[in-house]
């Protein structure tokens, strides 16, 4: 996104981002709710100028620095939007660090960047996933230590489902690839395969095997969820049904990730939300 996304509302860049978090973030209080909206605004706009190729790469990059600016409170004339981030950043006490690793982690979309393990991806993954999710915790109002864990295996969770879900998208953008190259070297799956969208054997069991590792982290997050952050982190948990069942509906529809990208009706999003509130009432009156 350009300099321009500055003129727009935090509401407006939410709405149009048509993203699963409107539908978590009706968990929240109202206060709570619109500091996320504007937390989810700041990881809109620095990822949306990552990914410009519109813009050339150094005025990308000049941007990015602007932010990094508004962090530190080094920007001159701040607009509405930064403004509303130092503001949270203030509120909660967010460290600089945890939201400076998103830009970090956007930055190395400028150019097409190839992981050769998953070790290298996962620290892409812990930048743009993982520390958004540490924002949040803070802002969610977590208490347990043991939500930043969750925080972080959760991003990982929904990350790799979105790398599946976008493998398309990703190549067509510059032609990048999130996908492990040893992972695809041990399945038989070429770049040339990936270029001319073939879904073969060697296909297949590449996302087999992604599919696992999403579902690993998806386990590990359930396991580090804490009864202590039960409603603080209802929104999250919103995300991670939303989220798991969008890529058991991949796995179903055998991958056809070349020709459609999945994504849950609103009805269902919708059934989804008012689960994880009723499962969270009660565990209020268990508790």
């Amino acid at each position: 996104m350009s300099a321009s996304s500055q003129c727009q509302s935090v509401s407006e860049i939410v709405r149009r981002s048509r993203s699963n978090l409107a539908f978590a973030l009706a968990c929240l209080p109202p206060e709570r709710r619109r500091d996320m909206q504007t937390f989810y605004a700041f990881c809109r706009v620095v990822d949306d100028i990552a990914d410009d190729e519109g813009i050339p790469v150094e005025d990308r990059r000049h941007q990015l620095q602007r932010w990094r600016d508004v962090l530190h409170n080094r920007a001159a004339n701040p607009q509405p939007l930064e403004l509303a981030v130092q503001e949270i950043r203030d509120r909660y006490a967010i460290p600089v660090a945890e939201m400076e690793a998103i830009i970090d982690g956007v930055s190395m979309d400028l150019e097409p960047c190839r992981y050769a393990t998953w070790g290298e991806l996962e620290g892409y993954c812990y930048r743009v996933a993982g520390c958004v999710g540490l924002v949040s915790t803070r802002i969610f109002g977590c208490q347990s230590p043991h939500s930043r864990d969750y925080a972080i295996q959760l991003g990982h969770a929904l990350q790799i489902t979105n790398i599946l879900r976008d493998i398309q998208g990703d190549w067509a953008n510059g032609g990048r690839v999130y996908l492990p190259a040893e992972d695809m070297a041990a399945a038989g799956y070429t770049l040339d395969d990936l270029a001319h969208g073939r879904a073969n054997d060697a296909f297949h069991r590449l996302m087999a095997q992604q599919i696992a590792r999403a579902r690993h982290y998806y386990t590990a997050a359930v396991t580090a969820w804490s009864p202590v952050d039960r409603q603080p982190l209802l929104a999250a948990e919103t995300m991670r049904r939303i989220y798991s069942e969008t890529l058991d509906l991949l796995e179903s529809d055998g991958c056809r990730v070349f020709d459609r990208r999945y994504s849950l009706p609103k009805w269902r999003k919708a059934m989804l939300v008012a689960r994880a509130w009723l499962d969270g009432f009660k565990a209020r009156l268990s508790g």
